[in-house]
């Protein structure tokens, strides 16, 4: 806001500038998102805790709306690392 402009506080004006500024940093939220699907994959494949990789992928689904290929990635490896378990024990119960 420069110095001659009118100082609007209205409620409409406010959220104006809040999505103006969320526009400008798209592209940084966008890289959040990407590194925290990467730390959510990581976490689920190398230290095999399931709920804190879906509250880190969920926590990268609030920073950014776009859905990663590597968010993607994340899903099938979670449903590999439930229903390949599921499987074998079914397999091992015939």
């Amino acid at each position: 806001m420069s110095e001659g402009e009118p100082r609007t506080y209205s409620k409409e004006a406010v959220l104006n500038r809040f999505r103006a500024a969320r526009k400008t940093r798209e592209r940084e939220l966008l890289w959040l998102a990407y590194a925290l699907d990467v730390a959510a994959l990581f976490v689920l494949i190398a230290l095999g805790w399931t709920l804190v990789s879906i509250l880190v992928f969920v926590a990268a689904r609030f920073a950014s709306k776009v859905p990663t290929l590597i968010g993607w990635g994340f899903l099938a490896a979670l449903a590999g690392f439930i229903l390949a378990p599921m499987l074998f024990q079914f397999i091992a119960t015939i």
